[in-house]
């Protein structure tokens, strides 16, 4: 009896450290070694990413408590889990796509929940590739100010040789 309520406080504790996610990202850990591991888990912590490498049968009923469906058929061999969370849930994506291209044989993504769907791992890959808020604000400000930069560069331009050929003439 004591086991099942350990187990049940260890589910209880993950999925209360799970709050407020908004991706689940189901990653192979498989073969890792230590320091690497070690490594990529201080990475992530200074950057805020829960990351936890955790039982199957535990993370299903994680899974499950938190009502999130389709994903029990990667729940196979070593599983690790990283969660984005609402203020950026795409930055697991960006931080397993760094870690695999300085470790091309170490945590492949499985798959992942995002806005309600399972998706398969290889998604990761695009989705790294979107910026997070700052840098689409960023994008945007560029975008906004490009063209208006450029007439006012013209204007300039053209406010300065006609004040020119003023001169000239006068």
């Amino acid at each position: 009896m004591k086991a099942v309520v350990k187990k049940q406080q260890t589910v209880d504790s993950i999925v209360k450290s799970f709050e407020g996610a908004a991706a689940i990202y189901l990653l192979n850990y498989e073969k890792m070694p230590v320091e690497i591991d070690s490594q990529l888990r201080r990475s992530l912590k200074a950057k805020g990413v829960k990351y936890i490498a955790v039982k199957n049968t535990l993370l299903k009923r994680v899974l499950t408590k938190m009502q999130i469906s389709g994903l029990d058929e990667y729940l196979k061999g070593a599983t690790s889990v990283m969660v984005g969370f609402e203020e950026d849930p795409l930055l697991p994506a960006r931080e397993i796509e760094a870690f695999h291209k300085a470790n091309p044989d170490f945590l492949v993504a499985k798959s992942l929940f995002l806005e309600g769907k399972v998706r398969p791992g290889s998604d990761v890959v695009n989705l790294s590739k979107i910026p997070d808020r700052k840098g689409m604000l960023a994008q945007l400000v560029t975008i906004i100010l490009g063209p208006g930069s450029t007439i006012a560069g013209q204007i300039k331009t053209l406010t300065e040789k006609l004040e020119k050929e003023a001169g000239a003439t006068a």
